[in-house]
């Protein structure tokens, strides 16, 4: 796993990321992979597109397909060290490469943890040349099998809109391992996730990334649409914006002081403000149900005592247990001191006891009744 070690106790926010005209403004083929082939950019794709219709195959698969035929029609070796190489020569969006640690750095202050991920129909073994790689938790991504001169002869993994979501589960319930196929399937109510949804942060270009952008918005987390502001296009995401499927819509900027990070910032510290509020909630439950526990000693003494005849030994043997037992409850209500004074948990306590040693004087008085009768 990369990335940095968490701080134990603190929430951890997901940020997802495709990576294709999210971080880096073109797909990353472009780059250097499509040039290595002598083959442009303009006539790779429609060629792959055309390829994926006439045989009915995945897209991801058709451009995975094409490039292992392509490099054996023009004897181009390509292998994963080349792949990897490739990576240095992506272009990235303004203030990608200090974002990381900018983003890291906000979280810290607040006491959040924070994991990056990629989620993309790209190559793996490119991502992993970037000099990015290092900030990502996982990078998840379509990856080829390698012959054992190291160059690609099967796809290995295939990422595509739908089995993005895939991924998303296994972040959330902390199944990063590919080969983990049960436990990802496995029913985890989102508040014993690792990381629940709503603190899931996806940001992605167009509409590949829409089942992922609607499971993160429908589990309460935030979906965030950039575009390219130097090109001017909006027609990929402007739509997501409109049909509701993502909370925001964005310039790719990412350098510091932009309006993207102003927007995860303020992410970032609402899932803060809410894990805190969550937080105090459970706590203060638990409290209520202390109180309640509390409150039913009475009623079971009162109970038990009614339904029992003790003599007067027996009787103050009971008392006593009683008693350990409210100094004990005290003890633990003492624990909720951040926001209920141990002066009002005194009260509710004397208050208790003194009802419960009522009863146990009417005990007493019963049994030295029957202790003088018989």
């Amino acid at each position: 796993m990369k990335g940095k070690a968490n701080k134990k106790g603190w929430p951890i926010v997901a940020i997802c990321y495709d990576f294709d005209k999210t971080l880096s403004p073109k797909d990353m083929q472009d780059y250097s992979l499509l040039p290595k082939l002598n083959c442009p950019a303009a006539e790779f794709w429609p060629q792959s597109n055309a390829l994926a219709r006439e045989q009915g195959m995945d897209k991801i698969l058709s451009y995975m397909h094409l490039i292992i035929t392509k490099a054996r029609a023009k004897d181009v070796r390509i292998t994963q060290k080349d792949f990897r190489a490739m990576g240095k020569e992506i272009e990235l969006f303004r203030g990608v490469d200090t974002w990381f640690d900018r983003i890291d750095a906000i979280a810290e202050s607040l006491r959040v943890n924070v994991e990056h991920y990629i989620i993309s129909a790209g190559l793996k073994e490119i991502v992993e040349g970037t000099p990015i790689a290092r900030y990502f938790t996982e990078i998840y991504a379509s990856s080829f099998v390698y012959s054992k001169y190291g160059e690609p002869i099967w796809p290995r993994q295939v990422v595509n809109y739908t089995t993005k979501t895939q991924y998303l589960f296994r972040i959330s319930k902390n199944c990063l391992d590919l080969g983990d196929e049960d436990s990802v399937n496995e029913y985890i109510g989102d508040d014993e996730r690792r990381i629940p949804f709503r603190n899931f942060i996806y940001i992605g270009d167009s509409e590949t990334d829409i089942p992922a952008m609607k499971i993160v918005k429908n589990g309460g987390g935030t979906s965030i649409g950039v575009y390219n502001a130097e090109s001017g296009s909006l027609d990929r995401v402007r739509k997501l914006l409109e049909q509701k499927r993502i909370d925001y819509l964005l310039p790719a900027d990412y350098g510091q002081g932009s309006r993207l990070e102003r927007v995860v910032s303020d992410i970032i510290r609402k899932i803060d403000a809410d894990e805190n509020l969550n937080r105090l909630n459970r706590v203060q439950s638990a409290y209520v149900r202390e109180l309640e526990e509390i409150e039913y000693l009475e009623k079971y003494t009162k109970t038990f005592l009614e339904n029992n005849e003790l003599s007067e030994e027996e009787a103050e043997n009971i008392e006593r247990q009683a008693q350990d037992i409210l100094r004990r409850a005290k003890r633990r209500l003492h624990q909720y001191e951040e926001f209920a004074p141990n002066v009002t948990n005194d009260r509710f306590i004397a208050e208790v006891s003194e009802k419960v040693m009522r009863l146990f004087g009417s005990a007493h008085d019963r049994g030295k009744e029957r202790g003088e009768n018989g």
